[in-house]
């Protein structure tokens, strides 16, 4: 019996991890994974190949950068 079946049959996941001798994240892991392929979910592949941007646009040098995330506020 797998954690899921177990999961179904109203445990929660501290009973599921002293019965399958498994840490609980493990369990809640393993149970998100088994529901996800029992739906078809594949969201996580279609950005599998993804490039991530660690940077933004080139600024050029002496540009004004604001931190806080928003634009600037002329005035005060």
């Amino acid at each position: 019996m797998n954690s899921l079946e177990l999961f179904r049959t109203g445990r929660d996941y501290i009973e599921i991890a002293a019965i399958l001798g498994m840490s609980v994240p493990s369990v809640e892991i393993e149970i998100h994974r088994l529901r996800s392929a029992e739906k078809g979910d594949t969201a996580h592949e279609v950005h599998a190949g993804a490039e991530i941007h660690r940077f933004g646009r080139r600024l050029k040098p002496g540009t004004p950068v604001n931190f806080a995330g928003g634009q600037r506020r002329l005035g005060v």
